[in-house]
């Protein structure tokens, strides 16, 4: 995700405890344990988050949320900035690290700062997509974890495309963004609610979902 500055937003926790999303009518398909970079399958949320989830599938019906990722804590995180950031490495040899860290910032959230809590570490930030009935992904146009100005929420509505595509990501992210979520411009697939980058982007004075790290 962009580089957004949200250190700033207190953070005034609510205590709405994260849960497993076994029980919930949603398909699971946790990425981050199937690449070998988290020790667990389970998925977790917020409550509330999880419940607005079940809102947003009905609406959507006969459609099916498929999510990949939800609560994060940073020794995952770690890994994934540690992966991406090697990636970029090799692919960019001749840029420096304050470069290539910046780049990297762009979609991964760097782990390391105590002063940055990043989103997904809050339980407040979900990545998903949408299955049709028949089980199949509907075609966004990128892979989940496609880092690439593709994968930009609105780049299909800012240039000539594909209309399926565009229309698809549409109607997940109306959803989304009309059940009190926030669209992250550089990933259609990451929404949050609750944490500083929400309060940042819907000038919220504070943020209700601080960090959870187990």
């Amino acid at each position: 995700m962009t580089a957004v500055e949200f250190e700033h937003i207190a953070i005034k926790e609510n205590g709405d405890p994260l849960v497993d999303l076994r029980p919930y009518p949603f398909d699971l398909s946790p990425s981050y344990f199937h690449q070998g970079l988290s020790p667990t399958s389970a998925i977790r949320l917020r409550r509330s988050v999880a419940d607005m989830l079940v809102d947003v599938q009905h609406d959507l019906a006969p459609l099916t949320l498929r999510i990949w990722d939800g609560h994060r804590p940073r020794s995952v995180q770690t890994a994934i900035y540690q992966r991406y950031l090697a990636d970029l490495r090799a692919a960019y040899p001749e840029k420096d690290e304050t470069e290539l860290r910046k780049e990297a910032e762009v979609f991964v959230t760097e782990p390391a700062d105590p002063r940055r809590v990043p989103p997904h570490a809050t339980g407040g930030a979900v990545d998903l997509t949408l299955l049709d009935r028949t089980g199949h992904e509907l075609d966004m146009g990128t892979a989940f974890d496609h880092f690439g100005p593709e994968s930009a929420a609105l780049y299909l509505e800012e240039r000539a495309g594909n209309p399926r595509v565009r229309d698809n990501r549409r109607r997940l992210r109306d959803a989304m963004i009309g059940a009190g979520f926030r669209c992250d411009a550089d990933e259609w697939w990451h929404f949050d609610f609750g944490n500083q980058i929400w309060a940042a982007h819907y000038k919220e004075p504070e943020a209700f979902y601080g960090e959870i790290d187990h």
